[in-house]
Protein backbone atom coordinates (compact mmCIF):
# COMPACT_ATOMS: atom_id res chain seq x y z
CA UNK A 1 0.00 0.00 0.00
CA UNK A 2 1.00 3.64 -1.00
CA UNK A 3 1.40 6.40 1.26
CA UNK A 4 -0.91 7.87 -0.93
CA UNK A 5 -3.41 5.03 -0.50
CA UNK A 6 -2.76 5.11 3.00
CA UNK A 7 -3.49 8.78 3.29
CA UNK A 8 -7.00 8.31 0.72
CA UNK A 9 -7.92 5.64 3.64
CA UNK A 10 -7.59 7.74 6.73
CA UNK A 11 -10.58 9.90 4.73
CA UNK A 12 -8.94 13.17 5.81
CA UNK A 13 -12.04 15.13 5.69
CA UNK A 14 -13.38 13.02 8.60
CA UNK A 15 -10.74 13.72 11.02
CA UNK A 16 -12.41 17.01 12.39
CA UNK A 17 -15.04 14.68 14.03
CA UNK A 18 -12.45 13.26 15.87
CA UNK A 19 -10.59 16.24 16.88
CA UNK A 20 -13.66 18.49 18.19
CA UNK A 21 -14.92 15.76 20.85
CA UNK A 22 -11.45 16.06 22.54
CA UNK A 23 -10.82 19.96 22.07
CA UNK A 24 -14.36 20.70 24.03
CA UNK A 25 -13.86 17.63 26.21
CA UNK A 26 -10.16 19.29 27.12
CA UNK A 27 -11.39 22.85 27.66
CA UNK A 28 -14.83 22.07 29.66
CA UNK A 29 -12.12 20.10 32.01
CA UNK A 30 -9.99 23.42 31.95
CA UNK A 31 -13.05 24.95 34.22
CA UNK A 32 -12.60 23.10 36.87
CA UNK A 33 -8.81 21.38 36.80
CA UNK A 34 -5.89 21.89 35.93
CA UNK A 35 -5.46 20.13 32.14
CA UNK A 36 -2.19 17.41 31.90
CA UNK A 37 -1.50 18.78 28.19
CA UNK A 38 0.72 15.04 27.28
CA UNK A 39 -2.54 13.11 27.87
CA UNK A 40 -4.45 15.41 26.21
CA UNK A 41 -2.68 15.39 23.54
CA UNK A 42 -2.55 11.55 23.99
CA UNK A 43 -5.97 11.52 24.20
CA UNK A 44 -6.33 13.26 20.88
CA UNK A 45 -4.35 10.53 18.72
CA UNK A 46 -6.15 8.09 20.26
CA UNK A 47 -9.50 9.65 18.81
CA UNK A 48 -7.56 10.30 15.61
CA UNK A 49 -6.69 6.61 15.37
CA UNK A 50 -10.02 5.19 15.95
CA UNK A 51 -11.89 7.23 13.82
CA UNK A 52 -8.97 5.90 10.67
CA UNK A 53 -9.62 2.40 11.68
CA UNK A 54 -13.20 2.97 11.51
CA UNK A 55 -12.69 4.93 7.99
CA UNK A 56 -10.22 1.59 7.05
CA UNK A 57 -13.10 -1.25 8.27
CA UNK A 58 -15.86 0.71 6.56
CA UNK A 59 -13.96 0.18 3.61
CA UNK A 60 -13.11 -3.46 3.87
CA UNK A 61 -16.74 -4.55 4.97
CA UNK A 62 -18.60 -2.36 2.05
CA UNK A 63 -16.34 -4.01 -0.38
CA UNK A 64 -16.96 -7.24 1.37
CA UNK A 65 -20.69 -6.64 1.68
CA UNK A 66 -20.85 -6.01 -1.97
CA UNK A 67 -21.91 -2.37 -0.96
CA UNK A 68 -18.95 -0.85 -2.60
CA UNK A 69 -18.50 -2.39 -6.51
CA UNK A 70 -17.27 -1.07 -9.79
CA UNK A 71 -20.00 1.22 -10.26
CA UNK A 72 -20.02 2.42 -7.14
CA UNK A 73 -17.39 2.83 -4.87
CA UNK A 74 -16.61 4.21 -1.28
CA UNK A 75 -15.04 7.55 -0.25
CA UNK A 76 -11.45 6.13 -0.67
CA UNK A 77 -12.38 3.19 -3.49
CA UNK A 78 -8.76 1.62 -3.31
CA UNK A 79 -10.02 -1.66 -2.97
CA UNK A 80 -12.72 -1.74 -6.00
CA UNK A 81 -9.89 0.40 -7.75
CA UNK A 82 -7.89 -2.40 -7.74
CA UNK A 83 -5.11 -0.49 -6.20
CA UNK A 84 -5.03 -2.38 -3.27
CA UNK A 85 -5.91 -5.61 -1.69
CA UNK A 86 -8.64 -6.01 0.89
CA UNK A 87 -6.15 -8.14 3.26
CA UNK A 88 -3.84 -5.16 3.06
CA UNK A 89 -6.86 -3.03 4.16
CA UNK A 90 -7.72 -5.09 6.98
CA UNK A 91 -4.68 -5.59 8.25
CA UNK A 92 -3.86 -1.53 8.29
CA UNK A 93 -7.23 -1.55 10.15
CA UNK A 94 -6.56 -4.33 12.77
CA UNK A 95 -3.44 -2.41 13.34
CA UNK A 96 -4.59 1.32 13.82
CA UNK A 97 -6.80 -0.22 16.21
CA UNK A 98 -4.32 -1.79 17.67
CA UNK A 99 -2.42 1.20 18.33
CA UNK A 100 -5.13 2.98 19.56
CA UNK A 101 -5.63 0.41 21.81
CA UNK A 102 -2.20 0.64 23.31
CA UNK A 103 -1.99 4.35 23.58
CA UNK A 104 -5.23 4.02 25.60
CA UNK A 105 -3.79 1.45 27.97
CA UNK A 106 -0.97 4.26 28.62
CA UNK A 107 -3.73 6.50 29.53
CA UNK A 108 -5.55 4.24 31.65
CA UNK A 109 -2.08 3.88 33.69
CA UNK A 110 -2.82 7.61 34.94
CA UNK A 111 -6.63 7.98 34.78
CA UNK A 112 -7.68 4.57 35.48
CA UNK A 113 -8.68 1.35 34.08
CA UNK A 114 -12.44 1.76 33.15
CA UNK A 115 -11.16 3.86 29.93
CA UNK A 116 -9.53 0.24 28.79
CA UNK A 117 -13.18 -0.76 28.95
CA UNK A 118 -14.28 1.82 27.37
CA UNK A 119 -12.12 1.85 24.45
CA UNK A 120 -12.71 -1.65 23.97
CA UNK A 121 -16.37 -0.71 23.56
CA UNK A 122 -15.23 2.12 21.21
CA UNK A 123 -13.78 -0.17 18.92
CA UNK A 124 -16.49 -2.87 19.09
CA UNK A 125 -18.66 -0.25 18.09
CA UNK A 126 -16.59 0.65 15.20
CA UNK A 127 -16.39 -2.62 13.94
CA UNK A 128 -20.21 -3.18 14.39
CA UNK A 129 -20.92 -0.28 12.24
CA UNK A 130 -19.68 -1.68 9.34
CA UNK A 131 -19.51 -5.22 9.71
CA UNK A 132 -21.96 -8.48 11.02
CA UNK A 133 -25.21 -9.45 8.90
CA UNK A 134 -26.71 -6.38 10.19
CA UNK A 135 -24.49 -3.30 10.25
CA UNK A 136 -25.36 -0.51 12.41
CA UNK A 137 -24.66 1.96 9.30
CA UNK A 138 -27.62 0.42 7.56
CA UNK A 139 -30.30 0.71 9.96
CA UNK A 140 -31.70 3.63 11.48
CA UNK A 141 -29.84 3.90 14.71
CA UNK A 142 -26.49 5.20 13.15
CA UNK A 143 -27.53 8.93 14.24
CA UNK A 144 -27.85 7.66 17.86
CA UNK A 145 -24.97 5.54 18.13
CA UNK A 146 -22.50 8.19 16.69
CA UNK A 147 -24.43 11.13 19.03
CA UNK A 148 -23.22 8.49 21.96
CA UNK A 149 -20.00 7.75 20.88
CA UNK A 150 -18.61 10.21 19.01
CA UNK A 151 -20.45 12.95 21.02
CA UNK A 152 -21.05 12.51 24.53
CA UNK A 153 -18.59 9.24 25.28
CA UNK A 154 -15.87 10.81 23.53
CA UNK A 155 -16.00 14.27 25.13
CA UNK A 156 -16.60 12.83 28.24
CA UNK A 157 -13.68 10.27 28.14
CA UNK A 158 -11.35 13.61 27.02
CA UNK A 159 -12.14 15.58 29.83
CA UNK A 160 -11.00 12.25 32.15
CA UNK A 161 -7.79 12.23 30.42
CA UNK A 162 -7.09 15.87 30.83
CA UNK A 163 -7.81 16.52 34.76
CA UNK A 164 -8.73 13.31 36.00
CA UNK A 165 -12.42 13.61 36.06
CA UNK A 166 -16.27 14.50 34.97
CA UNK A 167 -17.49 17.87 35.01
CA UNK A 168 -21.28 19.02 34.23
CA UNK A 169 -20.19 21.37 32.02
CA UNK A 170 -18.64 18.60 29.71
CA UNK A 171 -21.63 16.71 29.69
CA UNK A 172 -23.57 19.45 28.83
CA UNK A 173 -20.93 20.51 25.94
CA UNK A 174 -20.74 16.86 24.67
CA UNK A 175 -24.81 17.11 24.09
CA UNK A 176 -23.92 19.86 21.44
CA UNK A 177 -20.71 18.07 19.71
CA UNK A 178 -22.80 14.81 19.62
CA UNK A 179 -26.22 16.62 17.39
CA UNK A 180 -23.62 18.21 14.44
CA UNK A 181 -21.81 14.59 14.70
CA UNK A 182 -25.00 12.85 14.32
CA UNK A 183 -25.84 15.94 11.65
CA UNK A 184 -22.74 14.51 9.92
CA UNK A 185 -23.90 10.76 9.41
CA UNK A 186 -27.71 12.43 8.19
CA UNK A 187 -26.32 14.38 5.49
CA UNK A 188 -23.92 11.52 4.30
CA UNK A 189 -26.89 9.20 4.28
CA UNK A 190 -29.44 12.18 2.35
CA UNK A 191 -26.76 12.77 -0.47
CA UNK A 192 -26.75 8.60 -0.39
CA UNK A 193 -30.40 7.93 0.25
CA UNK A 194 -31.16 6.18 -3.46
CA UNK A 195 -28.36 4.31 -3.89
CA UNK A 196 -28.38 2.99 0.00
CA UNK A 197 -32.38 2.45 -0.61
CA UNK A 198 -31.51 0.19 -3.76
CA UNK A 199 -28.42 -1.59 -1.47
CA UNK A 200 -31.18 -2.94 0.96
CA UNK A 201 -30.10 -0.15 3.57
CA UNK A 202 -32.64 0.91 5.96
CA UNK A 203 -31.08 4.26 6.98
CA UNK A 204 -33.18 7.39 9.36
CA UNK A 205 -32.63 8.96 5.98
CA UNK A 206 -34.64 6.27 3.79
CA UNK A 207 -37.16 6.10 6.36
CA UNK A 208 -37.89 10.04 6.81
CA UNK A 209 -37.67 10.62 2.97
CA UNK A 210 -35.55 13.80 1.61
CA UNK A 211 -37.59 16.67 2.44
CA UNK A 212 -38.48 15.13 6.36
CA UNK A 213 -34.74 14.65 6.36
CA UNK A 214 -33.56 17.58 5.32
CA UNK A 215 -36.08 19.26 8.16
CA UNK A 216 -34.68 16.55 10.48
CA UNK A 217 -30.93 17.84 9.88
CA UNK A 218 -31.21 21.31 10.14
CA UNK A 219 -33.02 20.64 13.43
CA UNK A 220 -29.75 18.72 14.31
CA UNK A 221 -28.10 21.84 13.40
CA UNK A 222 -29.82 24.55 15.49
CA UNK A 223 -30.05 22.33 18.34
CA UNK A 224 -26.76 22.12 18.49
CA UNK A 225 -25.82 25.79 18.29
CA UNK A 226 -28.30 26.92 20.75
CA UNK A 227 -28.10 24.40 23.60
CA UNK A 228 -24.95 25.93 24.13
CA UNK A 229 -26.48 29.33 25.07
CA UNK A 230 -29.13 27.69 26.96
CA UNK A 231 -26.95 25.38 28.81
CA UNK A 232 -25.32 28.64 29.85
CA UNK A 233 -28.08 29.11 32.56
CA UNK A 234 -26.49 27.32 35.20
CA UNK A 235 -24.83 24.30 33.25
CA UNK A 236 -22.16 26.33 31.08
CA UNK A 237 -20.35 29.54 31.48
CA UNK A 238 -21.93 32.32 30.10
CA UNK A 239 -19.55 32.89 26.85
CA UNK A 240 -20.58 29.69 25.57
CA UNK A 241 -23.90 31.62 24.20
CA UNK A 242 -21.38 32.59 21.39
CA UNK A 243 -22.39 29.39 19.68
CA UNK A 244 -25.40 31.28 18.67
CA UNK A 245 -23.35 33.20 16.37
CA UNK A 246 -23.58 30.35 13.88
CA UNK A 247 -27.42 30.50 13.58
CA UNK A 248 -27.63 31.72 10.66
CA UNK A 249 -25.25 29.50 9.39
CA UNK A 250 -27.56 26.89 11.11
CA UNK A 251 -30.66 28.10 9.03
CA UNK A 252 -28.83 27.49 5.83
CA UNK A 253 -28.75 24.35 6.05
CA UNK A 254 -29.69 22.01 3.00
CA UNK A 255 -30.78 24.94 1.21
CA UNK A 256 -28.19 24.96 -1.39
CA UNK A 257 -30.10 23.30 -3.69
CA UNK A 258 -27.33 20.46 -3.86
CA UNK A 259 -27.39 17.20 -1.54
CA UNK A 260 -23.91 16.73 -2.53
CA UNK A 261 -23.14 20.39 -0.65
CA UNK A 262 -24.75 18.66 2.42
CA UNK A 263 -21.70 17.14 4.19
CA UNK A 264 -19.05 19.68 3.43
CA UNK A 265 -21.52 22.36 4.77
CA UNK A 266 -22.59 20.58 8.02
CA UNK A 267 -18.65 19.41 8.62
CA UNK A 268 -17.60 22.55 8.29
CA UNK A 269 -20.64 23.79 10.76
CA UNK A 270 -19.64 21.13 13.51
CA UNK A 271 -15.48 21.99 13.72
CA UNK A 272 -16.91 25.61 13.42
CA UNK A 273 -19.15 25.36 16.43
CA UNK A 274 -16.66 22.94 17.71
CA UNK A 275 -13.58 25.23 17.96
CA UNK A 276 -16.27 27.94 19.01
CA UNK A 277 -17.43 26.34 21.96
CA UNK A 278 -13.92 25.31 23.13
CA UNK A 279 -11.93 29.06 22.35
CA UNK A 280 -14.87 30.08 24.54
CA UNK A 281 -14.28 27.52 27.35
CA UNK A 282 -10.65 27.64 27.27
CA UNK A 283 -10.55 31.81 27.06
CA UNK A 284 -13.65 31.98 30.32
CA UNK A 285 -11.31 28.83 32.30
CA UNK A 286 -8.20 31.32 31.87
CA UNK A 287 -9.44 34.67 32.79
CA UNK A 288 -10.79 33.53 35.80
Amino acid sequence: MTVGQLWRLTRPHTLSAAVVPVLVGTAAGALSGRVNVLLALDMLVISLLLQIATNMANEYFDFRRGVDHTGLTGIAGVIVQGETSPRAVLTAAIATFALAFVLGCLLALARGPLLVLLGLLSILVAVLYSAGPRPIAATPYGELTVFLLMGVLETLVSEVAAVGHLSTAAVAASVSVGFLVAAILTANNLRDRESDQERGRRTLAILLGQERGLSFLRAEALAAVVWPAIAAIGLLPWPAVLTVLLLPSALRVGRMGSLRRLLPEVSRLHLLNGLLLSLALGAFAALR
